[in-house]
């Protein structure tokens, strides 16, 4: 999950964009909250991105694509499928957003956290496959699987997680796009 901060500066410093759609910083740790940043410094300031990431930031582009200039956004493989729906229905302004595909291993849940028998969490930090809980009893260790939200709903059979790959974006790892039609690759310039 590292660079996706970085990343969003580079776009706003680079000037590629005019403003960024990302996650930041609510109430609580795991309150994460969709958010628009103008400049590289509140992007440092107040930008997050986590294991609680889990909001889809696609559709905030129905409105932001149309107030002008470039969006930049970051889309997790769920989120690229809303993202293409969006442009299909020609809701989406797709000369004014620069996407972003984002890696996504899993987001978690506090409700599955809790379940695991943490209480009075504070923090929750990344360390590969496992979560290190922060609680006011002290510090604890979890598997990341037991408290990500697609085990949770994938054992009351709601969701299905997709692969980590992202689709149809501008600023992926990779060069390569994949076509939502067949799995197809093929090269094409950003747009």
């Amino acid at each position: 999950m590292q660079g996706v901060k970085e990343k969003a500066i580079q776009l706003l410093k680079d000037q590629t964009v005019d403003r960024v759609i990302g996650w930041r910083a609510g109430e609580f740790f795991y309150d994460l909250t969709p958010g628009c940043f103008t400049s590289a410094e509140e992007v440092e300031k107040e930008f997050v991105y986590s294991v609680f990431s889990g909001a889809n930031l696609s559709k905030y582009l129905i409105a932001e694509s149309r107030k002008g200039g470039k969006v930049g956004v970051f889309l997790k493989p769920c989120d690229s499928y809303s993202f293409v729906q969006l442009l299909k229905e020609h809701r989406i302004l797709r000369e004014n957003v620069y996407a972003v595909g984002v890696q996504c291993d899993g987001m978690c849940d506090t409700e599955a956290i809790k379940a695991l028998g943490a209480a009075g969490v504070t923090a929750v930090t990344e360390d590969g496959e496992d979560l290190k809980l922060a609680t006011i009893y002290g510090d604890e260790t979890v598997r990341k699987a037991d408290a990500e939200q697609s085990g949770k709903l994938r054992k009351q059979k709601l969701f299905h997680c997709v692969p980590p790959r992202s689709y149809t974006t501008d600023g992926s790892q990779s060069s390569l796009r994949k076509s939502m039609s067949g799995g197809r690759e093929s090269k094409s310039a950003p747009a």
